[in-house]
């Protein structure tokens, strides 16, 4: 109960932060307080360090069987990609955010996609589905980073897409390694896997800070 409580929460802290942000930035090149960049940057922590703790819960829940966990897990889970999206509403507009929950909801639902994948066929799994899957990664991950950094010229799409790649690789890490219990693979994905969120998280927090210093003094 306490996860489910710090997820839904973390979204609200997410928007309740971003909140103070609505004012168009000043002209002043004053450079950010780091203090309250950091502020920001456990902010997004949180609520991106949510989305790969869902997914993650789903597939263990999954992979052993548990369907009542499993679906709690994709419940929040998918709570957790739309509040992403939205978490950006107060700095570029509603328009904006829906466009980047529909391309993180995308995210989670390819990497759901992967799951069913290579859990199909016994956890055997089914190359040309996973293929698939990863093909669909490919594309609304070069989306998400075009949206990005169209938004936020301190956010190149380069960057922004070689971050998504490796967050990725992780998911795929973790759910193989699940189809095939492996556990002791499984359960060592889980440290870089939040350290790699974590550099996403702060990358996107720098950009927004640099774009809008006046918003940290």
């Amino acid at each position: 109960m306490r996860l489910t409580i710090r997820s839904v929460l973390s979204g609200f802290v997410a928007v309740a932060v971003l909140l103070a942000w609505t004012a168009p930035p000043a002209r002043s090149q004053a450079a950010a307080n780091p203090a309250k960049v950091a502020e920001l940057k456990m902010t997004l922590r949180a609520l991106y360090a949510d989305h790969v703790f869902w997914v993650r819960d789903l597939v263990i829940a999954t992979r052993l069987g548990v369907k009542g966990e499993a679906s709690e897990a994709d419940e929040y889970g998918l709570k957790n990609a739309k509040a992403i999206g939205q978490s950006i509403a107060p700095i570029y507009g509603q328009a904006a955010a829906q466009k980047f929950s529909t391309l993180f909801v995308g995210h989670y639902q390819a990497v759901k996609d992967y799951m069913k994948a290579a859990f199909a066929n016994g956890f055997r799994g089914s190359a040309a589905r996973k293929q698939a899957a990863m093909s669909e990664l490919q594309r609304n991950g070069k989306a998400i980073a075009a949206f990005v950094s169209s938004a936020n010229p301190n956010l190149p799409e380069g960057t922004v897409y070689g971050l998504l790649v490796s967050h990725v690789q992780h998911h795929v890490m973790e759910i193989d390694a699940a189809a095939k219990a492996d556990w002791s693979s499984e359960a060592d994905e889980w440290e870089p896997m939040i350290k790699q969120i974590y550099t996403l998280a702060d990358a996107l927090a720098d950009g927004i800070a640099k774009q809008f210093p006046s918003k940290f003094q």
